[in-house]
Order: structure tokens, then C-alpha cells, then sequence
């Protein structure tokens, strides 16, 4: 009985994600593109929730103009590409590289400021790093998932504020959808997830507070 619990444990260790700590480190995106071959009409005819992804990796131009979608600055003065009330902008955007070409597995915040990537940890040996955190297969299978997060303390007090900040999130999200369509990939917005869990993973360290799960990858052609 007691070797029984000991294999037990150790097959346990050997399937945990191991994460690897890093000096933080600053990756530039290639320049997002602002126009392409898709209308928004045609985005949003065709947005559907894609589950089932290929192998295919995704480039770091794809993942980079995933990010500016949802979070990009467009504007000298600093506005972006989804409205915040009163500019105060709460939102913070990580991502998990599971398969992107030219980018070590791990996780990375987007600084939006820069369009670059600050990189919160590397991934070793092991299960995916959202393994524990959520339950559904797309986040397992997709190429990266992207985690939004909010700051709720820089939007300011009282139940308004914390409205107005949820809304951000989700017309964020919308718009990391929609570019999904664009670039021929699918997404799906998670919600069997364990925030903590993936604030954990992702290696947020702050009071940031996860909202949404977004799993992108090539759609799998249906059967």
C-alpha cells in the first residue's frame, strides 16, 4: 500500500508542468497589420466557437496581431483599439505559448505601450501549464490562450467602475474574436476555468483578476 502511494506521488511530480524562472525579458512583435482581406461584416458572419484545433502552430506576426486586436495602441495619445472609460485602461493581457514558431514555450504579458511581450515564465518538461487550471480540451489543444485580466483598482471604486471594467473586458475579447476569423483561425471563449488557477500559471503577480480564457488555433476541418 505504502509503494502504491509513493509511485503514485512520483508519477505525480513527473506529470506536473515544470516552469522554468526567467529574467524578464522583452520580445518585439512584428508591426500589426490595419487593413486586410477581411470585412468586419464578414468577420462577423462567419465568428463561430471553434473547440477543435490541428496541430499547426501559429506564427508570432498571427499571435502579435491577436494581441493588438484585443489591446493594441492606435493612437499618438495612447487610445487602443478597445474603448476604456475615462482611458484609465485596467485590462492586462497574457498569453501562453503552447505552439507559436519562434517563440520558446511559456508565458508572456503583452505591453501594449510597445507592442512587445514581457516574458513571466518558460515552460520545462512536463504537462501543459494550464493542465490544472482549466478543465476543457480546447484550452490543451490550442496552438496559445490568451488570459484577460483586470486591475480593478485603476479603474477606482464602487460597483460602476467595476461594470465598466467587465465591459472592457469583453469588447477586448470580441475583438481578439473577430481577428481570429480574419487571420482563418478559431477561438472560443472558455468558461471552465479556475481563475486563481490560471493567475497562478500564467505568473501574474499583482492584484490582477483573471476574466476571460480564450484557447486560439487552426479550426479542425469538420467530419
Amino acid at each position: 500500500m505504502i509503494h502504491s502511494r509513493r509511485s503514485f506521488a512520483f508519477s505525480s511530480f513527473l506529470l506536473a508542468p515544470v516552469c522554468l524562472p526567467v529574467e524578464p525579458a522583452i520580445i518585439s512583435l512584428p508591426r500589426p497589420m490595419e487593413t486586410g482581406k477581411t470585412s468586419v461584416e464578414s468577420a462577423l458572419a462567419k465568428r463561430r466557437s471553434v473547440r477543435a484545433y490541428t496541430k499547426e502552430s501559429l506564427t508570432v506576426a498571427e499571435l502579435g496581431q491577436l494581441l493588438w486586436a484585443a489591446q493594441g495602441v492606435t493612437s499618438p495619445d495612447g487610445k487602443r483599439t478597445a474603448p476604456s472609460a475615462m482611458h484609465r485602461y485596467p485590462l492586462e493581457i497574457a498569453v501562453v505559448a503552447q505552439r507559436v514558431d519562434g517563440l520558446a514555450g511559456g508565458t508572456y504579458r503583452y505591453l501594449p505601450s510597445k507592442h512587445s511581450l514581457e516574458t513571466l515564465t518558460l515552460a520545462g518538461a512536463g504537462s501543459p501549464l494550464l493542465a490544472r487550471a482549466a478543465s476543457q480540451a480546447p484550452v490543451q489543444s490550442a496552438a496559445a490562450v490568451f488570459v484577460i485580466a483586470a486591475v480593478y483598482e485603476r479603474m477606482g471604486p464602487g460597483a460602476k467602475n467595476r461594470t465598466w471594467t467587465d465591459y472592457e473586458a469583453g469588447l477586448a475579447s470580441e475583438n481578439l474574436l473577430l481577428e481570429a476569423v480574419a487571420l482563418g483561425l478559431g477561438a472560443v471563449v472558455t468558461g471552465g476555468i479556475d481563475p486563481a488557477a490560471v493567475k497562478e500559471a500564467v505568473r501574474f503577480t499583482g492584484s490582477e483578476q483573471v476574466i476571460v480564457v480564450i484557447p486560439v488555433g487552426h479550426p479542425e476541418a469538420a467530419r
